[in-house]
């Protein structure tokens, strides 16, 4: 477990490097739990280091995906900067309880949204598509919760809308994921 959290670690910085983050944004991410945190309680990666584990799937998926899809980003570091920190909430959402994880993000406004504002406190600057991907990455199964129908669809008509898909299906497909299944990061 212990050379798994390191290893998962290590791959998660080398992408991070990527997005040309400074050490301070890497002593933040280790501060609010980014490398410890699961990705889930019950389903994909609810582990210790799932988070990051999780992470690395989505923006392996979206660089794939964006490659393939000839997906306009606005900067190289895009698909990296969105993939590694789409889920940042789940760093102020879990709880070690009585030997388990416990997940609670009833005061955060939303998913996606959370996850930008998080990023924000940080001290990274996302730009509109950045943005508008992590907001709606979880696509139509947060229609009701986060965002109206109106809205996403708003979103997908925008300029934004391959970024925001890419972004979702990348998530969705590195759900199904194990940690073991990492490639090696070029």
């Amino acid at each position: 477990d212990k050379k798994m959290h390191k290893v998962i670690e290590r791959e998660a910085m080398k992408l991070l490097e990527r997005c040309r983050f400074v050490e301070p944004i890497f002593h933040s991410l280790r501060k609010i739990g980014y490398f410890t945190v699961p990705a889930s309680t019950k389903h994909h990666l609810s582990c210790r280091s799932g988070l990051a584990a999780h992470s690395i799937n989505v923006t392996q998926n979206l660089l794939s995906i964006s490659n393939a899809m000839n997906i306009d980003w606005p900067r190289v570091e895009s698909p990296y900067i969105v993939g590694m920190l789409h889920d940042l909430v789940k760093c102020y959402c879990y709880d070690w309880i009585d030997g388990g994880w416990k997940y609670d993000q009833s005061y955060y406004p939303g998913h996606g949204i959370a996850s930008v504002m998080i990023a924000n406190e940080i001290g990274i600057a996302l730009l509109k598509k950045e943005i508008m991907a992590i907001t709606y990455h979880m696509g139509t199964f947060n229609i009701g919760k986060e965002y109206t129908k109106e809205e996403f669809d708003a979103a997908l008509k925008s300029d934004c809308g391959r970024c925001i898909l890419a972004t979702h299906y990348a998530d969705w497909d590195a759900s199904k994921k194990e940690p073991q299944t990492f490639e090696e990061v070029n």
